[in-house]
């Protein structure tokens, strides 16, 4: 009889698994988001419960708790993109790109990647300026740094740009990507 799995292969349930294969880094990556995201939620979670309980029961209120949980849902929710780009789970549109023939819809695939890819760079540059003017600020009730909260666009959004130069790249050595990439 087999040994049960400990660690993080018992973790697998809970890991995504692209439709094709993912070089390990990528993977790795991946799998850290999404654990950093799912602790985020339940961190969120309990903080909102926390705050709600001691509303009802202690006529009192957790003075940090909006401010945090702004903290908290800022950075899941830049992750959460990031998580979003490897899984191709981004909205879109596909019906005029699904009619097309099979060369144009390749160059439309690789042209949409590429203004992705010019956004997310933006994002990049345009939030660290940000989070690097705010650092000397101070939030109100945690005196946490403002640029702390203020990084989560250009660190999402850099994670976010290594999945869509990875697919671009795979779009543009001709290689399929799977159905999943394309859900609407």
């Amino acid at each position: 009889m087999a040994a049960p799995d400990t660690g993080a292969a018992a973790l697998s349930f809970y890991f995504y698994r692209p439709g094709r294969p993912e070089p390990t880094a990528l993977r790795l990556l991946g799998d850290a988001i999404d654990f950093v995201v799912t602790v985020l939620a339940v961190m969120l979670l309990l903080v909102m419960f926390a705050n709600v309980a001691a509303r009802v029961l202690l006529n009192s209120d957790i003075a940090w708790n909006t401010e945090f949980g702004e903290f908290v849902l800022l950075w899941a929710t830049f992750l959460g993109g990031a998580s979003a780009a490897r899984r191709g789970a981004h909205m879109r549109i596909t019906e005029f790109v699904e009619a097309m023939p099979p060369a144009w819809t390749r160059v439309v695939e690789i042209a949409t990647r590429l203004g992705v890819i010019a956004l997310l760079g933006f994002l990049v540059w345009y939030g660290w300026s940000i989070a690097q003017g705010t650092m000397e600020q101070e939030m109100t009730v945690l005196h946490w740094p403002m640029g702390v909260q203020y990084l989560a666009m250009p660190v999402g959004s850099g994670l976010a740009l290594v999945y869509v130069i990875y697919e671009a790249s795979l779009l543009a050595r001709g290689e399929p990507i799977p159905q999943e990439a394309f859900m609407d």
